[in-house]
């Protein structure tokens, strides 16, 4: 059984790996990545398996979110506030495709469930990262082709955090 941990505090120049998981067009570049981190509420948190970095999953208060995102521009001040947005929920490729993903996306969930919120928003890439957020509940509220140039379909969930498996 491998020993898993969680960490919040890393130096983001070490998880910049994460980024080459995604199409160019996706990924973040390290002041991206620490403007949101430093947004007031953000959950971040990575996973390591054995000792080895594997994944990180982070997003902010969606009250706190100044970019467009595509499919959450008409909600209301009360949704915003009670909302999350999940920008990653990331494995490095050898630690794919063994539940580990699910590992980390329960810890995050659960991390902004005690934060308060009662809703994640997120975009959601074909394949895996959809069934993930679907085998956690998540509803798939639109589709919006070539996702930012990727020539891929990523679809816009919402997860209510009250059906959170344990």
């Amino acid at each position: 059984m491998p020993q898993i941990s969680f960490h919040s505090n890393l130096p983001l120049r070490l998880t910049m790996d994460f980024e080459l998981v995604y199409h160019p067009n996706l990924q973040m570049d390290i002041a991206s990545k620490q403007y949101l981190r430093d947004l007031p509420g953000s959950i971040f948190t990575w996973m390591y398996i054995d000792g080895a970095l594997a994944g990180e999953t982070y997003g902010i208060p969606l009250s706190a979110c100044d970019e467009h995102l595509p499919g959450l521009t008409a909600l209301s001040p009360a949704e915003k506030d009670a909302a999350f947005y999940c920008y990653s929920n990331t494995l490095l490729l050898a630690f794919q495709h063994r539940g580990f993903g699910a590992v980390l996306k329960k810890h995050w969930l659960s991390l902004v469930a005690n934060a308060g919120f009662k809703i994640v928003y997120g975009h959601a890439r074909p394949g895996g990262s959809q069934d993930l957020n679907a085998s956690f509940g998540a509803v798939f509220l639109h589709t919006f082709s070539n996702w930012y140039g990727t020539q891929e379909d990523y679809k816009l969930y919402r997860h209510g955090l009250d059906v959170v498996p344990k």
